[in-house]
């Protein structure tokens, strides 16, 4: 009996053990189950971070390609206002040397006012004294013809 007492005991402190053991297994496997849903959480969160990440990313993409869209547009542009402003400074040059021929031609002009001025001054002075010669000649030939 003793060794049937010995085994009982035994037996009690192996399920005691084995109880023991399944309530800590028990609580472990409930630990690693909160832990799985805290995971599964974290997953869940880190693929919605994910899918606005692409989501963002096709935004910004878009948003860059209009940004190189409109950056070619500025160069383009800058380049067509660049072309028509050389295009001005060429006529600008060209309005400055159209200016100085006209300036010399109003320079010869006016030299050749003045000439025409003076000549005609000296025709008109000329035309005068013809006059006063003519009306002395006519009031001698008056004088001539009241004295014959």
């Amino acid at each position: 009996m003793v060794w049937r007492s010995e085994a009982v005991g035994k037996l009690r402190g192996c399920r005691e053990r084995a109880a023991n053991e399944s309530l800590e297994l028990g609580n472990a496997v409930a630990k690693l189950e909160r832990e799985r849903a805290r995971l599964q959480r974290v997953q869940d969160a880190l693929r919605r971070e994910l899918a606005q990440a692409h989501g963002d990313s096709e935004k910004l993409n878009g948003s860059l390609v209009s940004c190189q869209e409109r950056a070619a547009r500025l160069v383009a542009n800058a380049t067509a206002l660049g072309d028509e402003l050389l295009a001005l400074q060429r006529e600008r040059d060209e309005l400055a040397r159209g200016k100085e021929a006209l300036e010399g031609e109003l320079a010869q002009g006016k030299e050749q006012a003045l000439g025409l001025r003076q000549q005609l001054e000296q025709a008109m002075e000329q035309q005068r004294a013809l006059r006063a010669r003519g009306e002395r000649c006519e009031a001698r030939h008056r004088d001539l013809e009241a004295t014959l």
